[in-house]
């Protein structure tokens, strides 16, 4: 959506009185914004306040966000108001700031010049090699497959989960027992996984560092560290700011907000904005404490609270203020509108998950027919698997969808072996680039199989090599049909490291063209078309960058949203994936007391907060389902839906036959007592 120009008194006169007295507090301030509330705005005009009325330079403002597209929003926002030129230099994701950070001083990492920022799947496949040692010399059980599989994830969570803790290499074995507490241990394989991590996790930084790799936990865990253990050089970093902002700090982890306390103790203007009752990631380290005693934290601390919403109807509201009044220990507020009741929320009863998946695809049908756009229509569910249905379902009817946080681009497969080929011609000699190496030799097929690397990891090993350069040592002189293509593959990757070509674009085409890669999937034909498609498209973003380093921190840090319109498509998610996400018309599906609270989230209070978030994600109009057979099992109605106050409430549509509309009914009191226990 377009943001009209506004001068900066203007940015603050558009504000409620409650907004305008939270941006304009001084020393520590926590915003409490409800959803809906005008949280954004108030954190831009939190920033405006300091730059035009206190003086302070946006060069030493530092403005935290969760996401890039929330950094953009804001820096578009800011830039609009105060003008080119004086939109705060330091504002940005955390993994932004402390890749930063650790550009500047990249020892404390114990990391060189130049280091690469490794992902999640980067991080996996160093996990997946340290497990198949550890399985190789008997350290461990084998195991099949999918067994061995879910290893690899749960291990690599759990050491990003320690990094999250600050908890360093050296360390982990001790804090074992404290994770299980927290987190929970469903069974064995999980206390088991836990202490895997534990015993891995030195290794794995090992091999990191090794490769002059830093994980996205590595961004803030060694600054933070360092600052912890040097009080200069915490005084050096904390002294570049006059004021820190921060948002969504309802998700912030115990690294996240160690690192906004050491830099912020001294001057003690930090402005944090944030909504408890949204505190949906603590799976992932998120700790809701600190956005609950932020006071305790900071001492004469003030909160304000954002009760006023701009988004949805009284309705949906009640209902929201209704679910999450039952969390123990939440902070106090009530969300109101001034846009009056608008309609009931529906209530869809369905005899199963197939039938259930059938009924919302009509009634999209339905709506789209009235005249509502499907990109105004969303459907939100608990676990991603309830997705399988509906959509065989929507392509049935011919509906055109799209599921959220799909792959992003810089994680599809294709874009990563591009970027892996550009790492290994930069700097083929490196063992930074041997991840890259390992990624592309046998892409297109070359004959470099398990065996054939573990021979080049050997003599990388004894040599003190470069994977790629042990090859070319290997097969210099080896006479076969692999050995040729081998060989073609190396003489490329040498040729474009030695012709100091300086043009992304242009280097990256090259490299795809003589390697085999672009032809591999032109001879795919149709299945090979979205790949093509997607290398063209890095193609042009890599002309943006003159810096190979610039180019590949972008990539690491997701910075751009790059894909298809979502125009004439309704939106599938899961609702955590629907977090800062808003439409018209929202479904919310699988609200079976089997699912929904989930049984295996040890935090119940967490699951009402779900469900909150999915509520308040509707502008209009909201409709629940839940289904009385699903998977196998009989299901009853989430008890979400019991703390929702009937006035709020009505039968929507019921099931229909195979054939025909779906049937409009309004039950009677009777009915929906029996039906919901009213």
């Amino acid at each position: 959506m377009p943001i009209s120009s506004v001068e900066p008194d203007a940015a603050i006169a558009e504000l409620t009185r409650v907004q305008r007295e939270a941006a304009s507090l001084e020393g520590p301030v926590v915003v409490l914004a409800g959803a809906g509330t005008g949280k954004t705005k108030t954190l831009v005009a939190g920033v405006v306040d300091r730059i035009e009325r206190r003086g302070i330079s946006p060069h030493r403002i530092l403005a935290v966000t969760f996401t890039n597209k929330a950094a953009e929003e804001m820096r578009e926002r800011i830039g609009r108001a105060l003008g080119p030129g004086r939109t705060p230099q330091w504002l940005g994701t955390f993994h932004a700031h402390g890749r930063r950070q650790l550009r500047i001083d990249p020892d404390i990492a114990s990391l060189r010049d130049g280091f690469d920022v490794c992902d999640a799947e980067d991080s996996r496949r160093i996990v997946r090699r340290l497990l198949q040692r550890a399985t190789d010399e008997g350290a461990l059980d084998r195991a099949d497959g999918d067994t061995f599989r879910k290893r690899v994830k749960s291990v690599t969570s759990r050491i990003a989960m320690f990094k999250d803790d600050l908890v360093a290499p050296h360390d982990a074995q001790a804090a074992v027992e404290r994770f299980t507490g927290r987190f929970g241990a469903r069974d064995a394989e999980d206390v088991m996984a836990w202490h895997m991590a534990a015993a891995l996790y030195p290794a794995y930084q090992a091999a990191l560092r090794e490769a002059n790799h830093a994980d996205f936990g590595d961004l803030l865990l060694w600054p933070t560290l360092a600052m912890l253990r040097d009080e200069a050089y915490r005084r050096d970093w904390a002294g570049r700011f006059d004021a820190v902002l921060a948002d969504e700090f309802q998700d912030v982890n115990r690294l996240q907000f160690l690192w906004l306390q050491l830099l912020s103790r001294d001057h003690r203007q930090i402005f944090a904005v944030g909504d408890d009752a949204q505190s949906i990631y603590g799976w992932r380290g998120a700790n809701v404490g600190f956005i609950r005693n932020f006071s305790a934290e900071f001492p004469g601390a003030r909160m304000v609270a954002l009760e006023q919403n701009f988004r949805s109807t009284g309705h949906i509201l009640n209902a929201a203020n209704a679910v999450i009044a039952q969390d123990t220990g939440r902070l106090e507020k009530t969300l109101f509108t001034a846009e009056g009741p608008g309609e009931k929320i529906e209530v869809l009863e369905f005899s199963s998950g197939q039938d259930e998946a059938q009924g919302l695809a009509r009634e999209i049908g339905r709506r789209q027919l009235e005249g509502v756009r499907l990109e105004d229509m969303a459907i939100l569910y608990r676990f991603n698997f309830m997705s399988r249905l509906l959509e065989e379902e929507l392509l049935r009817a011919k509906i055109p969808y799209e599921l959220v946080n799909d792959t992003a681009f810089w994680q599809r497969a294709v874009i990563k072996d591009a970027l892996a080929l550009l790492r290994l011609a930069d700097c083929p000699d490196d063992t930074q680039s041997d991840e890259a190496f390992r990624r592309v030799v046998n892409q297109p097929a070359r004959g470099v199989g398990a065996k054939s690397l573990a021979k080049i990891e050997h003599r990388a090993e004894t040599a003190l090599l470069s994977l790629f350069a042990a090859t070319e040592e290997l097969y210099a002189t080896a006479n076969s049909r692999t050995a040729e293509r081998v060989g073609a593959f190396l003489r490329v990757i040498r040729e474009e490291q030695l012709s100091g070509a300086t043009n992304l674009a242009e280097r990256i085409r090259s490299l795809l063209d003589r390697t085999g890669y672009l032809e591999m999937h032109r001879a795919a034909g149709e299945e090979g078309r979205a790949a093509l498609e997607n290398l063209e498209e890095l193609i042009t973003l890599a002309g943006d960058f003159t810096s190979i380093e610039d180019l590949f921190d972008h990539a690491a840090l997701g910075s751009a949203a790059v894909g298809q319109s979502s125009a004439g498509r309704i939106r599938l998610m899961t609702i955590h994936g629907s977090k800062g996400l808003e439409y018209s018309h929202v479904f919310l599906m699988g609200w079976e007391d089997t699912q929904f609270p989930s049984l295996t989230n040890p935090d119940q209070d967490e699951e009402r907060r779900l469900a909150y978030v999915a509520l308040t994600r509707a502008r209009r109009r909201a409709a629940i389902s839940w289904c009385g057979w699903r998977n196998g099992r009989a299901a009853g109605p989430s008890p979400f839906l019991h703390d929702i106050l009937p006035a709020s409430l009505c039968r929507g549509w019921l099931r229909a036959p195979r054939k025909g509309a779906p049937v409009r009914h309004r039950v009677s009191d009777e009915e929906a007592r029996a039906c919901f226990g009213w």
